[in-house]
């Protein structure tokens, strides 16, 4: 009974390099790329600037009003811009300043292919457009939980109350034997509700879905659709397959560094019609600033993607009195930062981990899932076995090598 599935979400943020990597096209492939981690798979998997780029599905966005970026509000030669139709003509026409058009430009920097589209030719680092952002999202990552009863000892709080008690015998000769039946009456009664505390989800218990890398984007063909998005999303929050089946996990939406520099997307945003805290009591309240893009790009993703049914079918009463157990399930609505690892020319790896800000803590490791599926006590035993094998089979590989 004190078990149930619970619903959490991050977010991760894939840019271009912010400083020219050297050492050639070498050092440039890949740059813009990012790892996360993925549960069912139980390791980092790389998630690609293209794949991402694809996944926003911009030719079913026509929003024409500029994406705010860190040069201010206005519209100027550096800012991008979300476009509908023909976004590619050329370099000095007003597509050129496309979200889309820019991030063309990285992903044939990133991929080091010719960018057919504006002359040809792999762009140069200094081409590209720093402020350009692609923010994913995985809101409904879920697992069941285990929770617990905290209460004060003592007759303050309650009792365990004795009613009337009965004791019958009887001979069955049949099988010659004798016979008792004890009916006793007994309740526990909590006369002091504040002395009673339920602790929620304190133990991971399984693995539901929602924490690989599949875009809900991406259909059977590879090519990407706001429609086939739409689909499997409704399809993972009814499970329309099975529980245990595989479903999508991953969202992508266009944005620029501006929100994140003005402090709107820095921690957590809402995918849903619910709004944040602090969007709603803020001056110009009831828009989504968190959003990627900002208002108008929530509006037209809303629209393509069904954004507003994810709650249809919830027991509000219950969400709103903060109850235990409701008549109805309740979908995430907020993703906090997520931990990722991403291009970083001041490391000797080259990547370096952007801290998580969520429920799991700033970090993902392989192993992890073993904590997450209730399958180990703690976090720390389940990584130390990981690292366990990890040390034996390099000295396994040093012993080969001396021998």
């Amino acid at each position: 009974m004190l078990t149930r599935s619970t619903q959490i979400g991050e977010f991760y943020v894939m840019m271009p390099p912010q400083i020219e990597p050297t050492g050639g096209a070498a050092a440039a492939k890949h740059s813009c790329d990012l790892l996360i981690y993925d549960e069912e798979s139980d390791k980092h998997v790389r998630i690609s600037w293209g794949d991402a780029m694809k996944a926003c599905c911009i030719e079913g966005i026509t929003v024409a009003t500029p994406i705010v970026g860190s040069r201010g509000g206005g519209m100027t030669a550096g800012d991008a811009r979300i476009t509908g139709a023909g976004r590619f003509q050329t370099a000095g026409q007003t597509n050129a300043n496309s979200w889309y058009f820019a991030a063309e430009q990285i992903r044939c920097y990133n991929e080091q292919e010719d960018f057919d589209k504006n002359a040809g030719g792999i762009p140069d680092w200094v081409d590209l457009n720093p402020d350009i952002r692609i923010v994913l999202a995985r809101p409904f990552i879920e697992h069941l939980m285990h929770s617990a009863i905290l209460c004060v000892a003592g007759r303050d709080t309650g009792a365990t109350l004795f009613g009337p008690a009965d004791m019958q015998l009887s001979a069955n000769t049949q099988v010659k034997t004798i016979e008792g039946h004890y009916t006793g009456h007994f309740k526990s009664v909590v006369t002091k509700p504040q002395n009673v505390y339920v602790m929620r989800d304190i133990a991971c218990a399984g693995y539901v879905a929602g924490c690989n890398t599949q875009f809900f984007a991406k259909k059977n063909d590879g090519s990407f659709s706001l429609d086939e998005a739409q689909n499997n999303i409704m399809r993972r929050l009814s499970f329309a397959d099975d529980v245990g089946a595989s479903y999508a996990s991953m969202l992508a939406f266009p944005c620029m560094a501006g929100q994140f520099e003005s402090g709107h997307l820095d921690t957590v945003m809402s995918v849903t019609t619910r709004l944040l805290p602090w969007e709603v009591t803020s001056a110009g309240g009831g828009m989504h600033k968190s959003f990627p893009g900002g208002e108008e790009m929530f509006k037209e993703y809303s629209n393509t993607l069904g954004l507003s049914s994810i709650h249809f079918g919830e027991d509000m009463k219950a969400a709103e009195n903060m109850e235990f157990i409701s008549q109805g399930s309740t979908n995430n609505a907020t993703c906090f930062l997520g931990p990722h690892r991403r291009y970083d020319p001041f490391t000797k790896a080259f990547y370096s981990l952007e801290p998580g800000q969520g429920h799991f803590g700033p970090d993902a490791i392989p192993g992890d899932a073993r904590w997450r599926r209730g399958e180990s006590v703690s976090l720390k035993a389940a990584r130390d076995s990981m690292v366990g094998l990890e040390l034996a089979s390099q000295a396994q590989m040093v012993y080969q090598k001396r021998s």
